[in-house]
């Protein structure tokens, strides 16, 4: 899947986790505006009327404080409009994903059903993250970009590098890089290895922000917050695209409270020289501290060549309980159902194959706690695919704790393959 970077979404995820927060200090609104009426122009942020680099340095002393950790060098950040945003994001985005990657992750989220058929990744994301970020922070470059919609620095964003500070702070002292957030075949580990980065900078964020902006300032941060463009581009967004983007804030933030509950920023810092290896240890926090590690998946080696004449293989990834539940929400299971049959996960492998013609076909083995949780899903799994081919291009195969999914033109042949004694478990 396309790599992700620290950064700072604009509606719904930071700013209002920040506002959640603060709600106890503020006086409760008369009138929410709905997601549909432009705010008030009264409710513009207001700009500082302070030099930018003096307003930087205040919120630096303040995070390093609340983080408890010193700058081992001087990033000295941008201020960008939406236009060089969408530039810098386009150039970084084309220079980090190959075509072969976006190609794998294209076919591969199609033949699943969570993108509409010729979707390209590239446009979909770069969209909604040209309307989404409010700044970013790249630990490729040391460069540190804070977006300013209004013309300044408003509450919106001395409130964004509050949080793009930490992941300077985070790089600086646990080197992002070692980090796995880039992995084009371990999806599942990079998104709960973001989580993290993300749910810290979120709680500092919100630290700060409870701290330093008055309730006029809180009221014009949610205003800015319910932008009708970005959430126009929110709601339009593919359900994949918009859900795993939002998981490392709203699912990171959760996971690294429970963390600062145990232990303090101390036991935070323990959790990048250690970090979560699957989104099951992000969604449950007790699973993390039980170090369960997930059930290595293993598939059969040359399997384009075993599929026969004008077979090749294209790829593998593994999907997590949280993609996986995803996946079930997105082709026609309740939220709830989804949930209860995602929530036995103990592992899983995805490959998908290239055929004649163009075909593809997707092969998903997938490993469960118990044989409850594996008749769980295998439930789940028959009513989803339903909706992704015909009789003829769908198959599921359930052993005592393994459940096995092919899709697509060759998915018979490929369930010979993948669907035998040693894949079940057996």
């Amino acid at each position: 899947m396309p790599t992700r970077r620290p950064a700072s979404p604009r509606p719904l995820v930071a700013w209002v986790a920040a506002l959640l927060v603060c709600a106890c200090s503020m006086p409760a609104p008369t009138a929410a505006p709905t997601a549909t009426t432009p705010p008030p122009a009264s409710a513009s942020p207001v700009a500082s009327h302070l030099p930018d680099a003096q307003v930087y340095a205040s919120i630096r002393k303040d995070v390093e404080a609340i983080r408890g950790l010193q700058p081992t060098a001087d990033v000295d950040p941008v201020t960008i409009d939406e236009a060089r945003l969408r530039t810098n994001l386009t150039a970084e985005f084309d220079s980090e994903n190959t075509p072969t990657d976006l190609k794998f992750s294209e076919e591969t989220l199609i033949a699943l059903g969570l993108l509409p058929a010729g979707s390209s990744l590239r446009d979909l994301t770069l969209d909604f993250q040209g309307s989404q970020v409010a700044g970013y922070y790249s630990p490729d470059k040391n460069e540190l970009f804070v977006v300013s919609r209004s013309g300044g620095l408003g509450p919106a964003e001395e409130v964004t590098y509050s949080h793009e500070f930490t992941h300077q702070l985070q790089d600086q002292h646990f080197d992002l890089g070692k980090l796995g957030v880039d992995a084009t075949n371990q999806s599942d580990r990079a998104l709960a290895q973001l989580a993290l980065i993300e749910g810290d900078a979120v709680s500092v964020q919100n630290r700060w922000t409870t701290a330093n902006l008055t309730p006029e300032e809180m009221g014009q941060l949610f205003s800015a917050s319910l932008d009708p463009k970005a959430l126009e581009a929110l709601q339009r967004a593919p359900a994949y695209l918009r859900e795993t983007s939002l998981f490392p804030y709203l699912n990171g933030n959760p996971f690294v409270e429970t963390l600062l509950a145990g232990g303090g920023y101390g036991a935070v810092n323990d959790a990048f020289a250690k970090p979560p290896v699957s989104t099951e240890q992000i969604l449950h926090p007790e699973k993390y501290a039980q170090q369960e590690p997930p059930v290595e998946v293993r598939l059969p080696t040359n399997l384009g060549a075993k599929m026969g004449a004008g077979w090749t293989d294209a790829g593998q990834d593994t999907l997590g309980e949280f993609v996986l539940g995803l996946w079930l929400t997105q082709n026609g299971v309740t939220s709830a159902a989804a949930t209860a049959a995602a929530v036995g996960w103990g592992g899983d492998r995805l490959v998908l194959l290239r055929g004649p013609s163009g075909t593809t076909t997707v092969g998903l083995v997938t490993v469960w706690d118990t044989e409850e949780d594996a008749a769980a899903f295998s439930d789940a799994a028959t009513s989803a695919i339903e909706r992704l081919g015909t009789i003829e291009t769908r198959h599921l195969l359930s052993g005592s704790k393994a459940v096995v999914v092919t899709l697509g033109d060759g998915a018979k042949k490929l369930m010979s393959l993948i669907g035998g004694a040693a894949a079940l478990g057996q």
